[in-house]
């Protein structure tokens, strides 16, 4: 298990889902709707890491660390510092261990994509 400062955590992303609305003009728009926030510690990649995303899905990526939280499998989204990401990947802490931490994998949203 990996351990964790908790000042590493000083940061914070909001978790939740795009919804669709009407604007004034009736044009339908996908906006962000946060439904939680936490706090999270970024994921740093070696160079090996990073030469093998080279090329794929997740080449411009990064993997933030937030404690385990059962509603984060559910979530689509992440703001961090106004920017939103899709969530590509989660990959859940299932073990028994007190302090367990999921590992979310973000790509920048592209409009129009």
């Amino acid at each position: 298990m990996a351990k964790f400062k908790a000042a590493d955590f000083s940061r914070t992303v909001e978790l939740g889902s795009p919804q669709s609305h009407k604007t004034g003009a009736g044009v339908n728009v996908t906006s962000f709707v946060p439904a939680y926030s936490l706090h999270f510690k970024q994921q740093k990649r070696t160079l090996t890491q990073q030469y093998t995303l080279v090329g794929t899905r997740l080449d411009n990526s990064i993997t933030i660390i937030v404690r385990h939280d059962a509603r984060n499998i559910n979530q689509k989204q992440a703001r961090l510092d106004g920017v939103v990401y899709d969530i590509s990947d989660i990959s859940p802490d299932d073990s028994n261990d007190a302090l367990r931490y999921d590992y979310l994998t973000l790509t920048k949203v592209t409009k129009g994509a």
